[in-house]
């Protein structure tokens, strides 16, 4: 059974925690929290003083202040609860936020970014906001780290948390997402403003097909760790390149001004924290994070050893220091080890030796960064940041044969092949970078450069020639009547060892003229890898004819590097170029009253020179790859008010792809033509919060198959194989699915008790329509439908 099913296996047989606290309880300990804002332009971040700031809480109580010289306020003695916050400026934008959460003996921290405009407009910083700036589409959104932490479905997983954002596709099977038909792999990810794809665990390079595209099992980032997350499905500006499924962008708590130390348990492990001053430096706050969960020893615990022992750790350390009022330093550590082993007494474990492979596979993962923000003048800002990536995997893959000896031999005497296939995956980057934005007589002017060095070592090899029972007819077999595929070392085996640096630079010019807005761009990549020099032209125009109305249009050319495995996989495959991807889409944005907010983005897609696979048994890939994906993503937003929000998407999407092999096009693979979305969240009082979530999808394309029976022979163990016959023509089933989440707080004496109960698939209806085959019986596997429970419960204190 491949790792990813066997975790939701173990997903739908958690034990649920129920919690039980009165939420009419009074403690007198309960003692009043603060509120500290920090108010500064969106542009350039400098402080804004003489703003409004109104604040109330539930119960109808109502406070008022205003932002100091240097942008701050200090609401003080509030009783803890939750909080709405509204600032108001004549020429800046109204910007609301809502659910502060206060806690006793803790100032709360809440960083507000005004944008030049008209009063009468306003922002809602709230779930899946618009969070477009004029020189992006529409369908640029954003969640905060309360959005994030409470997400319903998104259990403590900040990727899983991201569902419900424009033309964003998220099953909850994997950590991952995918975004207007592209797969999980095309997505491009910013850790504090440095790329790092390294953010999910279990992100499988060898095995079944569903494990190496799905995109990995975990996020490294425990709950609660991510202030904000940006996010945009096509169209961004040309401060980012290398992929172009879609941009994340992911920011990094800050530590507050109290100290807090918290502890968290989960069903798997546990995690501990700590947030506030560094305690070594009067100007610095430091954030720290680990948490290690071991799947193995639960597994054990509730008779599933069959699953096998995944086991994982995350650290993460974060330090601010404000070295003057125009300068501040941030360093970054995230350390991510990860190792899952399946062995002989799995596999005696399995019902009826179903699952019979043995592997092992580890990774350890390591991001260091320093970023450095400067204020330059009133009119101009530098961010600059260097760093050191590091990531060690490795991949081993064999096989057990238990049907081969009597029934009830020991399962230590099972014949076996251990580390058939095996993969190393070495990589070392050191980058650096720059942006830079300023002020002009046109407009914001804005430019960058960066340079990133590679070292990578990577190693295939395959010990012996390797029986697969799945194959498409078309992969090569030296006698077609053969119904299966070998795999042979000579055509496996590879090495791949290279030092290369790329470099980046870019440039983007704002022009203003009345309603109008118009963005130009040019991005400039040298990829000594492939050996190109590559041009990226950006264009968007956007306007605005009446407050609380948008209407934008957005073109570019991106470019998408081919993968280091994908380089790696056969000599044949070093001089693979990079994708090209020409954007165009046009769309709006309409406040209709003040709760309800709808946005729409029609879009288009010309795909050339994408990486294809030729047949299964060498492993060579080339360029001939062409295609086009285009759409509509709709979103509507009721914001929050009177205790309850809610969102509504619809997304179709039609991707299709021509290998340029005589066969014709076909459906992308994570093509999925329609997804609509329906959730809402309720805050009952300030100790409880409940929210439900209603998602159909059209299932995604697969190939059509025959079954063949007794392949290796008489005389010979008997054996199925499966031989697909078409590329893509039919579709698994669609489904729907219902995610239901509680959350709790609660202030007990000196500790605050956070816990939260997230129901995936509450009606256990079928999640993919994906079957697995099974060699041994010819029968395949169905993906029953499984209902999901993840459990979180965190004690927090502050000193």
């Amino acid at each position: 059974m491949t790792l990813t099913r066997n975790l939701n296996k173990f997903n739908a047989i958690a034990l649920a925690v129920t919690l039980s606290f009165s939420s009419n309880q009074v403690f007198a300990a309960e003692d009043a929290g603060s509120l500290k804002i920090s108010v500064k332009t969106q542009a350039f971040s400098r402080a804004i003083n003489d703003v409004n700031l109104f604040l109330s809480d539930r119960s109808g109580n109502n406070y008022e202040l205003q932002s100091t010289e240097n942008g701050l306020a200090l609401f003080k003695q509030l009783p803890p609860g939750l909080y709405d916050l509204k600032a108001e400026k004549d020429g800046y934008v109204t910007v609301v936020e809502n659910s502060i959460r206060i806690t006793r003996d803790k100032i709360t921290s809440v960083n507000l970014l005004l944008p030049k405009g008209d009063d009468i407009e306003v922002i809602s910083v709230i779930a899946t906001q618009t969070a477009n700036a004029p020189s992006e589409p529409v369908s640029t959104s954003y969640m905060n780290r309360e959005a994030l932490r409470s997400a319903i479905g998104g259990g403590s997983d900040v990727l899983r948390a991201l569902d419900g954002m424009p033309g964003l596709t998220s099953t909850g099977e994997f950590a991952s997402f995918s975004v207007r038909g592209r797969g999980p792999r095309d997505n491009l990810i910013y850790v504090d403003n440095m790329p790092f794809d390294k953010v999910v665990h279990f992100d499988a390079s060898l095995g079944e097909l569903e494990d190496v595209d799905g995109g990995g099992r975990f996020s490294i980032f425990a709950p609660n760790m991510i202030e904000g997350a940006y996010f945009s499905p096509g169209g961004w500006g040309a401060a980012y390149g290398g992929k172009a499924g879609s941009l994340l962008r992911l920011d990094v708590i800050e530590g507050g001004a109290t100290p807090t130390a918290s502890i968290r348990f989960d069903i798997a492990g546990f995690e501990v924290g700590y947030e506030g001053p560094s305690g070594f430096d009067d100007d610095t706050q430091l954030v720290f994070n680990a948490r290690q969960l071991d799947f193995g020893r639960l597994f054990e615990v509730i008779g599933e050893e069959d699953i096998g022992e995944p086991v994982l750790s995350d650290v993460l350390l974060k330090t601010t220091t404000e070295v003057n009022p125009d300068n501040s330093i941030e360093f970054l550590f995230l350390y991510s080890p990860e190792e899952y082993r399946r062995d002989l007494e799995h596999v005696a474990a399995s019902v009826n030796f179903e699952e019979v492979e043995v592997s092992y596979n580890e990774q350890d993962s390591t991001l260091v960064g320093f970023t450095w923000n400067t204020l330059l003048g009133e009119d101009s800002e530098l961010r600059s940041n260097v760093y050191y990536r590091n990531s060690d995997k490795f991949t081993s893959q064999g096989e057990s044969y238990p049907d081969l000896v009597p029934e009830g031999t020991p399962f230590e005497d099972f014949p076996v092949r251990r580390d058939i296939l095996t993969f190393s995956e070495k990589e070392t980057e050191l980058g650096l970078r720059f942006d830079f934005t300023t002020l002009n007589r046109f407009g914001e002017f804005s430019a960058g450069a960066e340079a990133r060095r590679f070292d990578l070592d990577f190693f295939k090899e395959l010990s012996d020639p390797w029986i697969r029972y799945i194959y498409e007819q078309d992969d090569f077999r030296p006698d077609p009547s053969q119904k299966y595929i070998v795999l042979q070392p000579e055509f496996i085996d590879s090495q791949y060892a290279i030092k290369a640096t790329s470099y980046a630079a870019y440039a983007e010019q704002e022009f203003q003229y009345n309603d109008w807005q118009f963005n130009t761009g040019l991005r400039y990549d040298r990829d000594e890898l492939s050996d190109e020099n590559l041009l990226s032209p950006r264009l968007n125009i956007s306007w605005s004819p009446v407050v609380g109305s948008q209407y934008t249009f957005t073109s570019g050319i991106f470019y998408q590097a081919p993968s280091f495995v994908d380089r790696a996989s056969s000599e044949a495959n070093r001089s693979l170029q990079n994708e090209r991807i020409a954007h165009f889409s046009v769309g709006g944005n309409w406040r209709l009253t003040d709760t309800y907010n709808l946005l729409a983005e029609v879009y288009y897609q010309q795909l050339d020179k994408l990486v294809v696979d030729g047949n299964r048994t060498d492993g060579d890939l080339s360029n001939n790859g062409e295609g086009t994906t285009y759409g509509l993503d709709t979103v509507l937003t009721r914001y929050f008010d009177n205790g309850w929000s809610a969102i509504a998407t619809y997304s179709y999407n039609d991707a299709r792809l021509d290998d340029m092999d005589g066969e014709g096009e076909y459906d992308a693979d994570f093509n999925r033509p329609h997804v609509f979305t329906l959730g809402a969240q309720w805050e009952i009082n300030k100790n409880w919060k409940v929210g439900a979530r209603w998602k159909y999808f059209t299932g995604t394309p697969t190939d059509e198959f025959t079954v063949n029976e007794n392949v290796l022979g008489d005389g010979n163990p008997l054996r199925f194989s499966q031989e697909y016959t078409t590329n893509n023509t039919i579709r698994e089933n669609n489904f729907h699915q219902l995610n239901v989440r509680v959350d709790y707080f609660k202030t007990l004496g000196p500790v605050n008790v956070i816990a939260f109960l997230d129901i995936v698939n509450v009606l256990a209806t079928p999640s993919t329509g994906e079957e697995d085959f099974i060699p041994t019986t010819g029968l395949s596997e169905e993906d029953d439908g499984d209902v999901f429970p993840q459990i979180g419960l965190k004690f927090e204190t502050t000193f």
